[in-house]
């Protein structure tokens, strides 16, 4: 009996349940069973389903890093498995790059160049392997810059910002993915405030950096040494509204250099280290903030939910759903090590290792999803297919 493609045997709306549970891999290869499929998995529609149910799944945590071979390693490992996956290193040929941020299973990726005063940045989505080079901002800029990226679900978009290294009055840039340009936005008057080197974080459709208030005006910022004359601070940007503006950091937290900015439970996150004694041992303290308005009128409020006692040299980088990412520098050999640290059962787990002096970045909010990213270069998705 021959089956008529246009009459299956089941329902469209049970095969579109059935296609949305599916890993990217395997949907990539059913684009060729019929022409319905394929019209069917690059719909916007069924896009956000598929993206919406691997939100519900366990995040990968994305590992890249360079080695003294000037080769490119992009790992994955999933939060079951705990099995490290390697990506194809040409998904990012350039030697010297890192990860500014994840959004829905795209990566943006900034890759550093000797030539050029402007930033050169790529889009990719590492299950689809597609990448896609982001034009090149407006203005040039002088000095030192820093980007972020992210997605905001009011306006359906993902939007790269970049700014010189102070906010001072400075015209900003913003690509809008959905409009494939970039636009000047103004930035209100807050004074003298440069962004720390430390990469930022997206949480509830907006970007976050640590940085540095000036105390004393503009050309009097002073970091490092003896005399400091600034506070610290935490930089936000709404990506739909496109404003900036300044949050306070915890009365209780001296923050510094070893501290970072993560996502706990979807909330913007602090990972402390306080150093104890002469490297003796350590301590990390996890703040979590939460925005509400409260009796003191305050926008957004601090609480310390987990304080951690580690060994010395252990540097927190990002919260994996209930673990700490932890690396370690001083071991043998000439190595980095990462770790993990259950906040539930305090167990340490060590679980990858890379060549000491090496750039690397890790970002622990990335699922797999089909969200295109205006492909210009697309590798099989299985060499072997």
């Amino acid at each position: 009996m021959a089956i008529d493609s246009d009459n299956p045997f089941l329902p469209h709306e049970i095969i579109t349940n059935v296609l949305k549970r599916l890993p990217v891999k395997s949907l990539i290869r059913f684009l060729c069973v019929c022409k319905q499929w394929k019209n069917l998995i690059k719909t916007r529609s069924f896009v956000a389903d598929h993206l919406q149910h691997s939100s519900n799944q366990s995040p990968f945590l994305i590992w890249h890093w360079n080695d003294d071979t000037k080769r490119q390693h992009l790992e994955m490992m999933d939060y079951k498995s705990r099995v490290l996956q390697g990506l194809p290193s040409t998904m990012i040929s350039s030697r010297a790059c890192r990860i500014v941020g994840s959004s829905n299973g795209v990566l943006c990726v900034q890759i550093y160049t000797e030539t050029s005063s402007l930033p050169s940045l790529l889009l990719c989505n590492p299950a689809t392997r597609e990448v896609s080079e982001v034009p090149q901002p407006i203005n040039n800029i002088n000095g030192e810059f820093r980007v972020g990226f992210g997605f905001s679900p009011i306006v359906n978009d993902y939007k790269i910002v970049i700014s010189g290294a102070t906010l001072l009055n400075n015209l900003v840039e913003v690509y809008s993915l959905s409009k494939r340009s970039w636009k000047e936005i103004k930035v209100g008057n807050f004074g003298v405030v440069e962004f720390s080197p430390c990469p930022p974080v997206t949480a509830n459709g907006a970007i976050f950096w640590s940085g540095c208030f000036s105390l004393e005006g503009e050309n009097n910022l002073v970091i490092g040494g003896g005399e400091e004359n600034y506070d610290w601070v935490i930089i936000s940007f709404d990506i739909a509204m496109e404003e900036f503006s300044l949050i306070s950091l915890p009365d209780l937290l001296d923050f510094g250099f070893w501290d970072k900015l993560t996502v706990y439970k979807g909330k913007l996150a602090i990972l402390s280290l306080d150093v104890i004694g002469h490297y003796e041992s350590s301590r990390i303290d996890l703040w979590v903030m939460e925005e509400n308005i409260g009796a003191s009128g305050e926008r957004w409020s601090w609480s310390n939910i987990y304080t951690v006692s580690t060994f010395s040299y252990m540097v927190p980088c990002c919260i994996w759903l209930d673990e700490i990412v932890c690396k370690v520098d001083n071991i043998p050999e000439d190595e980095t090590a990462l770790y993990i640290l259950n906040l539930n059962t305090l167990e340490l787990k060590k679980f990858a290792t890379c060549r000491r002096g090496y750039s690397h970045s890790i970002t622990s909010t990335y699922v797999e999803s089909l969200v295109p990213v205006a492909n210009i270069h697309n590798e099989k998705a299985d060499s072997k297919s």
